[in-house]
């Protein structure tokens, strides 16, 4: 009823304002007759609120068309953000400010990527590609330069830490008896390291080996070497120990050797002298006295004598050294020492003879090529070269 009524207040209020039609078949404008001055300010006032409805409803219909502008009921119902979001929303520049008045909510920034009213818009072309790219990256290469570098250098201190120091290694010449109740010689082996052991007679000729025993060959695995008396051991174990037998031809009673492990020293080249003479040995015109080397003669044979020898200098030859202990003077050579007249003389093996003198200051030996050679011995010495 009241629209109706309203209706029809503003059809009268046309009426009234354009009048009738004329005979131009439009309406003739008429101006209302001035009845009092309260008829007048109907008017007016008349006029005002109808042109104020049109502007109304014309705004509001480009609002629901465009989206800008001020909102009016249906325009609120239509813009009104999901349950989602708390406050307006300000995306690609626009504003949509709320439809309550006197409402002081700020706009809300959208980031690309994004969720509006359930519309997801496209990402950046270039922060897409960025982001593709560093996954692509993490995906195939996780650890950074850095990250690999650290790890190496872990691994390489945790290896060094398990294997440790190298160990020493050395060349050393046994004493091996086959009499009963003789003390077994003993041989540092390290895991890793390749021992030989090689076996020659007291006069240095090779005793050829026949058979080759081991108490614990998974951990001390011995083989055979091409040169028929020789072998080598490899072992396995960081600790153990075990016992080798060399069945020497023509003797019944087996050479036996002491294995055991070590950290530090490698027994890497030995030599198991034997007491006796081998079936290589050459038979001498004259029958000479069983030899008998002391310990103490084959730490000078090896190049390590005891801690209180001392060095002495040696002038005219480079293939020679010499040491005095106690009253005497021991020297270390290849070559054949012809004067003075020797106490003892030992072979060992690649040709290397040791001489032991009373104290002397002058030797006179046999070059390779059988020249002459004087060396003098001492602080005082001078090099008198080849005679």
């Amino acid at each position: 009823m009241a629209g109706r009524k309203q209706k029809r207040a503003l059809g009268n209020g046309l009426e009234s304002l354009f009048g009738p039609e004329g005979p131009s078949g439009g309406p003739e404008r008429t101006i209302p007759a001035a009845s009092g001055g309260q008829g007048g300010i109907f008017a007016i006032i008349l006029v005002a609120f109808v042109l104020g409805a049109l502007v109304e409803f014309f705004l509001s219909e480009v609002h629901l068309r465009v989206g800008i502008g001020p909102p009016s009921a249906k325009a609120d119902s239509f813009l009104a953000p999901s349950p989602a979001l708390s406050g307006p929303v300000k995306a690609s520049g626009q504003s949509v400010p709320s439809s309550k008045k006197g409402s002081s909510v700020a706009p809300r920034e959208v980031s690309p990527g994004s969720t509006v009213a359930g519309f997801t818009p496209p990402p950046v072309p270039a922060d897409f590609h960025d982001s593709v790219v560093r996954q692509v990256i993490h995906n195939r290469f996780p650890l950074s330069p850095g990250d690999i570098g650290l790890l190496k250098g872990i691994l390489k201190q945790t290896q060094k830490a398990v294997h440790g120091p190298p160990p020493e290694g050395r060349a050393v010449s046994v004493s091996v008896s086959l009499d009963p109740g003789a003390q077994f010689p003993v041989i540092h082996l390290v895991p890793g390291i390749a021992s030989t052991i090689t076996v020659v007679d007291a006069s240095g000729a090779p005793w050829p080996i026949e058979d080759v025993i081991v108490g614990n060959a998974k951990s001390f695995p011995v083989r055979r070497m091409s040169a028929t008396n020789g072998v080598v051991i490899e072992p396995q174990n960081n600790v153990g120990w075990t016992s080798l037998s060399l069945v020497l031809r023509g003797r019944g009673t087996p050479a036996v050797l002491k294995l055991v492990d070590s950290d530090t020293l490698s027994d890497t080249r030995v030599t198991a002298r034997i007491e006796a003479r081998g079936p290589n040995a050459v038979i001498p015109i004259f029958r000479e006295a069983k030899p008998v080397v002391s310990s103490r003669v084959l730490a000078f044979l090896d190049g390590i004598p005891p801690s209180e020898a001392r060095a002495i200098p040696v002038h005219g030859t480079g293939d020679m050294e010499a040491w005095r202990d106690g009253n005497r003077l021991f020297v270390r050579t290849h070559l054949d020492v012809l004067a003075p007249a020797w106490i003892e003389t030992v072979s060992g093996p690649n040709g290397m003879k040791l001489y032991v003198f009373s104290p002397v200051s002058v030797i006179t030996a046999a070059g390779e090529d059988g020249e002459m050679i004087t060396v003098e011995l001492g602080e005082g010495a001078t090099d008198v070269g080849k005679g």
